[in-house]
């Protein structure tokens, strides 16, 4: 330390801005008030010393001037709340299988997997802030900054992680609801979408998994040290499309049941709970939306420990919404059979016109759980199934009109939450 106060008052910028002053380098109530010869000496330290110099300099002085360091303290509440939502609808959802003794699926898979990566990215992130995430990077140990910075690194693989799994869920959920034959163009549609989705989350995690060369740079670039070979892409550019198009992306999975879901005219408690679908998934939007003005902060900023905190903040809200909305389903189901005469509608759906008389569709076969296909919600292309009872007029027309009751008991199904038809058998 003595060999830095030595070399800082060789520097001729430094004596210059002193002698100007007039003050030395011991004086403190003379160089304390003045933030205009703090920043001017903070100037001439960059030019002249290492990051490691610079930062310790800034530590003395601002210990010395009785400058206070303050983390931040939204992160640990603002994520537990966040965490312990989105734990509570998973639970829930894991509730409403066992009770309704549904077979769990794929979606419920990719719902729990998402859930243990929110998990993991909050645990992460408290440790991040007990190293000294939040607070000015001059006043973190220097092991402590490069641990935080890993720390993110790791939490950006999470996150892409979490968003291919959220984002399946979905896809596999219209899938199971909307049991339609291959031929069909909104199967194509989901299937298709289902291999964009995988596609464009593994671009994307090569993509940050390779961003520096050699890896572990990204986690020592902050010490721009001379000795250090490596490199970096633009991480601006590829933050910046990966959040564009990862807002496009969810914004098509939210339109893609609603021509299913147009068709139908629903009861009000049935409209309520896709309302409430709709406007959690359009809460995660909003949230990706915001999280927007939060890259150029952590990109371009000088401050890393500091300037993470909002993108990591908002990240986590982004992936906890968004295992909570493919888990609503669910819980309508779970309400239903614990309130009955709150969520019961009578009759299911209806299409085009007032029914007139009543039947239940019931297959002959159960459900194959996650080793084969998913549980039929609805009629599927005039074949037999299970779960759902419909109301509707008797039509001449045989499977034309199974078709029409498929689409529009899958549709009934997305809204009702129901994932079985072991409820309906009992009954």
């Amino acid at each position: 330390m003595c060999g830095l106060t030595e070399r800082l008052e060789q520097l001729s910028c430094l004596r210059d801005l002193l002698t100007s002053s007039g003050c030395n380098t011991t004086d403190v109530a003379c160089l304390c008030p003045s933030g205009a010869l703090q920043r001017q000496t903070s100037l001439c330290v960059e030019g002249a010393c290492s990051v490691k110099e610079i930062l310790t300099t800034k530590n003395l002085t601002s210990h010395l001037c009785g400058v206070e360091v303050h983390g931040d303290g939204r992160i640990v509440p603002v994520m537990a709340l966040s965490i312990g939502l989105a734990g509570v609808a998973v639970a829930l959802r894991v509730l409403a299988r066992v009770l309704t003794k549904a077979y769990f699926w794929w979606d419920d898979l990719c719902a729990m997997l998402a859930m243990g990566c929110c998990v993991a990215f909050t645990v992460l992130n408290t440790q991040a802030t007990n190293l000294g995430m939040g607070k000015e990077i001059w006043s973190v140990p220097f092991e402590n900054i490069t641990a935080i910075l890993r720390t993110f690194f790791i939490n950006m693989l999470l996150y892409t992680t979490a968003r291919f799994l959220i984002r399946a869920s979905v896809i596999l959920f219209y899938l199971r609801v909307f049991h339609l034959p291959s031929s069909n163009r909104l199967a194509r549609i989901l299937i298709a979408t289902l291999i964009a989705n995988v596609v464009y989350n593994l671009a994307f995690f090569l993509a940050v998994v390779f961003q520096c060369q050699p890896i572990n740079f990204f986690w020592h670039l902050w010490e721009h040290d001379e000795n250090r070979d490596g490199h970096c892409g633009n991480v601006n550019i590829l933050a910046w499309v990966a959040a564009i198009s990862g807002i496009l992306f969810d914004m098509w999975l939210l339109v893609l049941p609603f021509p299913q879901l147009l068709a139908l005219r629903l009861h009000w408690k049935k409209k309520m709970m896709g309302g409430v679908m709709l406007s959690v998934g359009i809460a995660v939007v909003i949230v990706s939306l915001v999280r927007l003005k939060t890259i150029n902060m952590f990109t371009r900023g000088v401050n890393p420990t500091k300037d993470i905190v909002d993108v990591c903040l908002w990240s986590g809200i982004e992936l906890n919404a968004g295992v909570i909305c493919p888990c609503l389903p669910s819980l309508r189901l779970l309400l239903r059979r614990m309130l009955p005469r709150m969520v019961d509608t009578t009759p299911n759906y209806e299409m085009g016109t007032v029914p007139s008389t009543h039947h239940s569709v019931k297959g002959a076969t159960a459900g194959k759980g996650m080793t084969g296909s998913p549980r039929q919600e609805g009629v599927s292309g005039g074949g037999p199934t299970q779960g759902i009872r419909v109301s509707g007029v008797e039509s001449p027309q045989g499977s034309s009109h199974a078709g029409n009751q498929s689409c529009s008991a899958s549709a009934t199904a997305l809204v009702e939450g129901n994932t079985s038809g072991e409820e309906e058998r009992r009954n």
